[in-house]
């Protein structure tokens, strides 16, 4: 395999992961950061089992082990005492199968420690604007004037606000009309092993993460979400927290003592969702992975695992291909099914949780119970919990969607 030289935009996620997996590979890898320190944003999210598997082939599943929480099952009713919709436990569909729940700055701690470890170049305050090709060689131009490269592959994991996605005349971003607010607070006695969440209509939803503890901090945290229309949403700073707490406890009494450490705005972080699909991710040696590429609802939770398996099916296809021009349509062609199955999925299902009508949520209220005591549609609600769906009939394992054993 030719090894190759490759730039990557953005230190997230997906762009800290890719350069781990590509310079495993054996290519030479420099990170472009836009921001003086690199640094996470957004407080907890839930490694699925599809997300853990690519830690595992960079040999970080056991770090996120000892700084998340092992989360079992999904539990969600309606109110304090309304009618069960969703429990749903991992290892139901294969023994041993869990998520992690991890605060994104200890997800962000392992992922840069192993960038490190592969002596990656890491460039910080150089904000990319600009992409030209000299001779089929990709050459950057950050805010400052300043010229990068040539480069033999650009890989942008700029994130839901890529400054280079223009250059495949990418579609509008289309806005969910409901938003969130975040915090991180510390445990209450929430159970460490299951994402919690409860309901009102489908205008309002709560949930608990149990994410572990910070790298260098013992306590367990918690991260907490509260969903609400948009139109609230940018209100939030205006909101009477007292009121709010109140509401909240109204739905969920035993958040009350979680929620009384959240007494400034600023603690509880204001979060909108998009939908979007760029529908081919590669312009010449310029290549769209994570949020770059594909932005939905985060009701299923998959963002960073989807942008985890995009930076583990990138370093396959140019392990595969000899010929970039043949790997990039073949990585584009190995992660879409998987991304459009996740993309439909949340979009339906954020109708009956995240909505405005007034028929979602009595629709979801008697129907979802119902549904998951059917053996097949109790099967299927986990493959897509899990991360593991491919198509509406299909499925696979973990191991084979990172990337660690070749398909059955």
């Amino acid at each position: 395999m030719v090894k190759l030289s490759i730039a990557i935009v953005g230190a997230g996620v997906a762009g800290l992961a890719s350069a781990s997996c590509l310079a495993d590979a054996g290519h030479r890898v420099v990170v472009f950061e836009r921001f003086e320190q690199a640094k996470p944003v957004g407080a907890g999210l839930l490694l699925q089992p599809t997300g853990l598997a690519v830690l595992d082939r960079l040999d970080l599943r056991e770090g996120a082990s000892a700084l998340g929480s092992r989360i079992e099952r999904l539990y969600g009713r309606c109110g304090p005492t309304g009618p069960l919709i969703f429990d749903r436990r991992y290892d139901e569909l294969l023994p041993g199968l869990h998520g992690i729940g991890i605060h994104r700055a200890s997800l962000f701690h392992l992922l840069m420690a192993a960038a490190e470890a592969r002596g990656i170049a890491l460039e910080q305050s150089a904000d990319i604007t600009g992409i030209e090709s000299i001779e089929n060689r990709p050459v950057l131009e950050d805010s400052a004037g300043r010229r990068h490269g040539p480069f033999d592959l650009v890989v942008d994991a700029g994130g839901a606000r890529s400054s280079l996605r223009d250059r495949l005349g990418a579609p509008q971003r289309r806005p969910y009309r409901h938003g969130a607010v975040w915090g991180v607070a510390g445990d209450t006695g929430f159970g460490r092993d299951a994402l919690q969440q409860r309901y009102r209509t489908a205008r309002f939803m709560i949930g608990v993460l149990p994410v572990g503890r910070l790298p260098h901090d013992p306590t367990p945290l918690n991260a907490f979400f509260w969903s609400m229309p948009v139109e609230d949403l940018d209100r939030w700073s205006e909101t009477d927290l007292a009121a709010w707490r109140a509401e909240v406890t109204a739905i969920w009494p035993e958040t009350a003592a979680l929620t009384r450490q959240f007494t400034r705005h600023e603690q509880l972080t204001p979060a909108r969702y998009a939908q979007l699909t760029v529908a081919d991710p590669v312009k010449g040696r310029l290549v769209l992975i994570g949020d770059a590429w594909h932005q939905t609802s985060p009701q299923l939770g998959q963002g960073a695992n989807m942008a985890l398996l995009d930076a583990a099916a990138l370093a396959d296809a140019l392990s595969l291909h000899r010929d970039i021009d043949d790997a990039l349509p073949a990585f584009v062609a190995q992660r879409r099914g998987h991304i459009r199955f996740y993309q439909m999925a949340s979009t339906v299902l954020t109708q009956f949780f995240q909505s405005h009508s007034r028929l979602t949520g009595p629709v979801r209220n008697l129907a979802f119970g119902p549904m998951g005591r059917l053996p097949w549609l109790r099967s299927e609600m986990v493959k897509t919990l899990a991360g593991l769906k491919t198509g509406p009939f299909s499925w696979r394992a973990p191991a084979e969607l990172a990337g660690l054993v070749s398909p059955s």
